[in-house]
């Protein structure tokens, strides 16, 4: 990131990794759930429907007819209406019933489709969304960019010092401090921007209808939050990580997704090869290699 000087420092709080759950999937609605019976159903409900009520007026009219003003026949329809109401009755609390239980099975299904659709779109241990996800919401934003003269642009964020951290403290460890600053990441985006680990402590922000302009907005407000030092520790343990920031867009850098992608890992790399400088010359410890 170019006009930025000097190392900027987060410190990261360990948090049980039990916290850190699975999103649970958005709730289908009723409707979605197939409430409605199709046409062609309907029609074959009505007419089971309409021949049950014509085998009972026939056989009224077979039974009861024939001793029309007798006693015997006021005892025929009698029979007839009480076992007609209790046969429509019958068949329309099965068919509520059957209806019910589809709707319970298809709202079972919906769910676990979105079920596996949210695995295969978010990161497990940030709840941001997976590398998948980002670059194929990457190529239809790009697209829509295109169509409609709007601007694009993303951001990608590398953790320095994270082999460290796993060496010195465990994997574990290493993984509260991705997952918090994935909770920190999603605290600073814009609600319309997809956050993503697209690799192991790499990061990116996409940000539809957000020009060069914006970019750097977002990059200063990454950087002034970390430079306040947003601080999560817990017990004695206080861990510091620093992170290299880049940006590119559409159209003001490139015009494809890997192009756009290519120039902001180079920018990263650019800011991450400063703050090794900077360090340097301080006499600390370097940064991480350039990221690839």
């Amino acid at each position: 990131m170019k006009g930025k000087s000097g190392a900027f420092r987060a410190t990261l709080k360990e948090t049980p990794l039990a916290e850190f759950k699975t999103e649970a999937p958005a709730e289908p609605t009723a409707d979605s759930a197939g409430a409605e019976i199709p046409i062609s159903r309907k029609g074959k409900i009505w007419l089971m429907q309409s021949a049950g009520a014509a085998l009972l007026i026939a056989g009224w009219a077979y039974f009861a007819l024939p001793h029309f003003g007798s006693a015997q026949f006021f005892l025929d329809s009698l029979v007839f209406c009480v076992f007609g109401t209790y046969a429509f009755i019958a068949a329309y609390n099965a068919r509520r019933e059957t209806v019910t239980l589809e709707k319970k099975l298809r709202y079972s299904l919906i769910r676990r489709n979105m079920h596996l659709e949210s695995m295969t779109t978010r990161d497990d241990l940030t709840h941001l969304f997976s590398r998948r996800h980002l670059f194929d919401r990457f190529e239809r934003e790009l697209q829509t960019a295109k169509a409609s003269g709007r601007a694009l642009s993303i951001v990608v964020i590398d953790l320095n010092g994270m082999e460290q951290i796993n060496t010195s403290h465990g994997h574990e460890v290493g993984d509260r401090v991705l997952a918090a600053f994935g909770r920190f990441l999603a605290d600073q985006a814009r609600g319309s921007d997809v956050l993503a680990r697209i690799d192991g402590d790499e990061f990116a922000v996409l940000m539809p209808d957000a020009d060069e302009r914006a970019a750097e907005a977002a990059v200063t407000r990454l950087l002034t939050a970390l430079e306040k030092g947003q601080l999560f520790e817990e017990d004695d343990l206080s861990l510091k990580t620093t992170a290299s920031i880049g940006k590119s867009g559409y159209p003001w850098e490139a015009d494809s997704v890997d192009q756009i992608i290519s120039s902001a890992r180079d920018s990263m790399s650019a800011h991450k090869r400063e703050q090794s400088a900077l360090v340097a010359a301080a006499g600390g410890a370097p940064a991480d290699a350039d990221a690839g």
